[in-house]
């Protein structure tokens, strides 16, 4: 589900009034699960790597050195809706977007860094997990990072939000927040910071770019003036028009103090804001996507991949791509494919960290299913998994208990064993080994302790990580 606002520019000359030409409609990134767009990714490489199936499973707990935000990298995608990208390398005190719904007035005790991903919420006295987003909603980011490489030991952690799709935009406008933490660091000092004064202030600083990564224009919003809460203190959530920033490919957030909050290593307060409800405006000529972009892969590695226009051959990289043509309680086999079909699913190994591929023909409104000559089934947006069908992750193929997803453009095996009919000419077959518990397509076995032996009605079953096998690697319903 989008948010979609429709409207129309009027423009006032010589005391007449006449229409402008262009019409737009708002597109918002609200950062709810509920608002997930067509084709939302989101996740982490590294240690820990994982893919989020939507926006709360970008949270972190505990905010501060937890498993989300440290390791290597992560990144968020509202595809299918306003486009927007981000993407940073981890620790997030390095600088980052990341996703919180954290709020709370207690500046005294929530206050300090362990509480970083806290917005300042005015009636909530203790710490709590809704309402805390702009208009009650939930989900919000939290900016961290600032321009400090001119100042002695100091570092460029600005971070910026994208369009994926490389197209510019004008943003129409986002809402901020102060922190708590840097609240209580502006009003009552603390390490370098000295307590504001009246004459106090800070800013955020956005910086327009273009396709061509040129600088657009650079405009200031001011989260405090002065040393009074809610009084030239932001304390709540206020819009910030940014539409002075023009046509943009990229927008780039710095922050920036009065004299008396800067120190010899830059800013001494922390440079943290929290935004929500991003308003991008999408004209009527917005024109079809002519490529799709998967990145953050690991070589090696496999995935599925199902895509609603033609891939000829050549016109892809970063890639080998195969259909599955038999599949048996020992193996999936799988053979090579030099282009790819509109709405027909693939497995994928990677060679590069990034998948790029040229669209040519029309676009296919839905996915085919899956069937005896193809036994994966493509999905274009988020879907459920039914129970008992096969899904790919970690190298592994994993039984579905009814409660996993599949993300967009991606796809899941149905249980469909298709003949294993003669190699199609100049084309190649493997053969990849399926583990008993639960299957894989790699030599990865199954963690020993987490997997027991049970005896159900005299039967004897694998139970693994809370769901039930049989002793061929079937998911029991």
């Amino acid at each position: 589900m989008k948010k979609i606002f429709t409207s129309l520019c009027a423009l006032l000359m010589a005391g007449t009034m006449c229409m402008t030409a262009q019409d737009y409609t708002l597109r918002t990134l609200t950062f709810e699960d509920a608002d997930l767009g067509e084709s939302f990714s989101a996740g982490k490489t590294g240690d820990g790597a994982f893919d989020a199936s939507a926006w709360s499973d970008l949270i972190d707990a505990p905010q501060y050195g937890g498993f989300l935000y440290t390791g290597s990298s992560i990144w968020w995608h509202d595809g299918g809706n306003t486009e927007l990208y981000q993407t940073f390398g981890l620790p997030y005190w390095s600088g980052g977007h990341a996703i919180s719904n954290y709020a709370c007035n207690d500046l005294t005790t929530y206050g300090n860094y362990d509480m970083q991903l806290t917005v300042y919420k005015s009636d909530a006295a203790t710490l709590v997990q809704t309402g805390g987003g702009h208009n009650g909603s939930n989900n919000f980011a939290v900016h961290f990072g600032y321009n400090a490489a001119s100042y002695q030991y100091g570092t460029d952690s600005r971070q910026d939000i994208v369009f994926a799709d490389g197209v510019e935009r004008v943003i129409d406008h986002m809402y901020v927040n102060n922190t708590t933490y840097f609240l209580n660091q502006y009003l009552t000092g603390g390490g370098f910071n000295p307590p504001a004064t009246a004459d106090s202030w800070t800013r955020i600083i956005a910086t327009g770019y273009n396709a061509s990564n040129e600088e657009t224009n650079t405009i200031y919003f001011y989260l405090c003036q002065g040393n009074e809460l809610g009084n030239g203190v932001i304390n709540e959530w206020t819009k910030w028009d940014l539409t002075a920033l023009g046509a943009v490919a990229s927008v780039k957030f710095d922050m920036d103090a009065s004299s008396d909050m800067i120190g010899i290593y830059g800013l001494n307060c922390p440079a943290y804001f929290a935004y929500d409800d991003v308003a991008v405006r999408f004209t009527s000529a917005e024109p079809e996507p002519t490529s799709y972009t998967r990145s953050e892969l690991t070589i090696g590695n496999y995935g599925t991949i199902c895509l609603a226009y033609n891939v000829n051959e050549g016109d892809y990289t970063g890639a080998m791509f195969y259909k599955v043509v038999a599949r048996n309680d020992e193996y999936v086999t799988l053979e090579d494919v030099t282009s790819l079909n509109a709405g027909e699913a693939y497995i994928f190994k990677a060679t590069a960290t990034e998948i790029n591929c040229t669209y040519s023909g029309e676009k296919v409104n839905a996915p085919l299913a899956a069937s005896e000559n193809n036994v994966l089934q493509g999905v274009f947006e988020l879907a459920e998994i039914p129970a008992g069908k096969w899904f790919l992750k970690d190298n592994q193929l994993w039984c579905s208990t009814g409660t996993q997803t599949v993300g967009a453009n991606r796809a899941y095996l149905t249980e469909l064993t298709p003949a294993a009919a003669a190699p199609a000419p100049g084309r190649h077959r493997i053969s990849m080994p399926i583990q008993k518990m639960p299957t894989a397509i790699s030599n990865v076995s199954a963690e020993k302790a987490s997997v027991r032996k049970v005896m159900l009605n005299g039967n004897i079953y694998i139970l693994r990580e809370g769901t039930l096998y049989d002793m061929r690697g079937n998911c029991v319903k």
